[in-house]
């Protein structure tokens, strides 16, 4: 991996150059960022190009040395990937392992320059094992660096995060995930646009998202907001306690959702095809725009977005889904209103 491969992390990398060229590296940094933005891969290429014994003008990796070959067959000595161990819902970074880092960071490196230690994800660390690695951080060994990564500084304890060099890496732009989409999947356009927007930035999920997975789920999803303008209100409810016992599908279907009445939303103010999401539904998305219009199409983004506030606040989440569809259901159309007898209506 090299730094001349990696995609929309430019301030980050310049930052690493320049103290691969100094000499001054920190020896302990945290990258901070979404999943699927780089942040291995930078670990990677950093890693390579501090033990390469060639390395080019701009800092980069050589490619072609014997610490270049080892990196590329996978095998380096002096690289080491510590993840979380064990089964279940929750693995973790355990205190044995972060023992067995001190011991061989007591030892020079094996091969290289250089031993760096990539901790992915560092929030994976129980109790112990972040305090381990904290005596490590208060008394670094020579020419051993520590990578941890992590989505937010409010993962780690403080003590941890105030002794790394922290380096924010970004949500890469749509349209650079769009374009490798089509590089590496041979999606189309539209299908590309979707798996961008569902994955916020985050090139790594996005890849190894399936769009025949995603098409559905936004049919499914589509098909269950029409449920909820049902004269009757109970399989509403009972829509709402399916729904609760998701979990991550909630998420999903919530994103879905927005993302749909965003294009809406879009047509609606004259926008134009080009700034869609679901391009290819845009027969549809005009059907339904010009059918419920802009007023409705206001009121059903807001009772998205307070339920995703909801959601974000810990609440029950069956309660959360029962005021979502009252509000939804309150923002029907005048016209389907009229039609609707007031008996059939609960609220």
């Amino acid at each position: 991996m090299f730094f001349r491969d990696l995609l929309g992390q430019e301030r980050v990398i310049s930052f690493l150059r320049q103290g691969l060229a100094s000499g001054q590296m920190p020896h302990a940094l945290l990258f901070l960022g979404p999943e699927g933005v780089g942040k291995e891969s930078t670990a990677l290429a950093l890693a390579q190009a501090l033990n390469c014994q060639e390395r080019r003008p701009d800092q980069d990796a050589c490619g072609r040395c014997q610490s270049c070959r080892l990196f590329a067959a996978g095998n380096h000595p002096d690289f080491w990937r510590i993840r979380p161990e064990g089964e279940g819902v929750n693995p973790q970074i355990k205190i044995e392992q972060i023992r067995e880092l001190r011991r061989q960071t007591g030892f020079a490196p094996f091969a290289g320059a250089w031993r760096v230690v990539l901790l992915k994800p560092a929030a994976a660390m129980n109790e112990a094992a972040a305090n381990a690695l904290l005596k490590t951080l208060e008394e670094p060994p020579p020419h051993n660096l520590l990578i941890l990564t992590a989505s937010g500084e409010r993962d780690l304890l403080p003590t941890i995060v105030s002794r790394c060099r922290r380096l924010v890496f970004q949500a890469l732009p749509p349209s650079l995930v769009v374009q490798q989409l089509q590089a590496r999947r041979g999606l189309s356009f539209e299908a590309a646009t979707l798996m961008a927007a569902i994955h916020g930035g985050s090139l790594g999920l996005a890849l190894a998202a399936e769009p025949a997975s995603l098409v559905a789920a936004r049919e499914q999803m589509l098909s269950e907001l029409a449920g909820l303008d049902e004269p009757e209100y109970s399989p509403v409810l009972a829509w709402a306690a399916a729904q609760a016992k998701k979990g991550a599908e909630v998420e999903r279907f919530l994103l879905l959702a927005q993302l749909w009445y965003r294009d809406l939303l879009v047509l609606a103010s004259q926008g134009g095809v080009a700034q869609l999401i679901n391009q290819d539904r845009l027969a549809d998305l005009r059907q339904q725009q010009g059918r419920i219009g802009r007023e409705t199409i206001l009121r059903r983004l807001e009772a998205l977005q307070g339920l995703q506030r909801q959601l974000r606040s810990n609440v029950n989440v069956e309660l959360a889904l029962n005021a979502f569809t009252w509000h939804w259901r309150q923002a029907r159309p005048a016209a389907a209103e009229a039609g609707r007898s007031a008996a059939n209506e609960l609220w």
